[in-house]
């Protein structure tokens, strides 16, 4: 078995204990799908994506839907060429016709930035809607995306709250700095920072850098002002 720290994060803030650990390698092993998904996002969530790719196959390849999009992410490129995105593409069509939510978001993602695909925004915001629909965070968190900015949609920011409000609550850490984003660009009231912050320091809890980096920028600015 290979050494784990305790302790490290899931994907959805999950963490899990060293029995637990035990208890879904012996799963994963005896063929349950859903225990190597959640090996894969304890791997994930610790950054050894090596293993994160060998234990969401086994989810793949055993039915689970959640296991083939994870899979997908994971050989998704940064910035790569329309090829490149071959693979994941058809792991999240394969995921999201199964049912996983999430799957659907990170196909809805494709349409949205084309990548891999031609840009269609009404395609994207339909899968973001089913996603989000069906429980997951990041597909509420990326419709919120699509009405803040008015992509294929009539720009609406209370609407844009409301789902990125919707993610935080369910987990997605982008979801949770986005709201984060939006109150501190108010700037109505300067108690509404304390909220800032722990919106931010919330996303970055759930893995969102952007969140760690802006919770330090806010913090060190309140040391400032209680110098002065």
């Amino acid at each position: 078995m290979k050494k784990l720290l305790l302790g490290l994060i899931l994907l959805n803030g999950i963490s899990l204990s060293a029995d637990e650990y035990k208890k879904n390698q012996i799963a994963c092993d005896g063929g349950d799908a859903k225990a190597c998904n959640t090996l894969g996002s304890l791997y994930d969530g610790g950054y050894d994506y090596t293993e994160a790719k060998i234990y969401y196959k086994k989810a793949c390849d055993g039915g689970n839907a959640d296991g083939c999009a994870n899979l997908g992410k994971r050989y998704e490129p940064k910035g790569g060429t329309k090829n490149q995105y071959v693979k994941s593409i058809n792991l999240y069509e394969k995921s999201c016709d199964a049912g996983s939510a999430i799957g659907c978001a990170y196909l809805g993602s494709m349409y949205e930035l084309a990548n891999g695909l031609k840009k269609d925004y009404p395609k994207a915001i339909e899968l973001y809607e089913k996603s989000c629909n069906a429980g997951s965070a990041i597909g509420c968190a990326y419709i919120g995306g699509m009405y803040e900015h008015g992509k294929g949609i009539k720009e609406d920011l209370l609407k844009a709250e409301e789902f990125y409000t919707k993610g935080c609550y369910g987990g997605s850490g982008l979801g949770c700095y986005n709201l984060g984003v939006m109150y501190y660009e108010r700037k109505s009231k300067n108690d509404e920072f304390s909220v800032v912050k722990s919106l931010f320091r919330e996303a970055c809890s759930l893995g969102e850098i952007l969140g760690c980096k802006n919770y330090r920028l806010l913090t060190k600015r309140y040391r400032i002002g209680e110098q002065r």
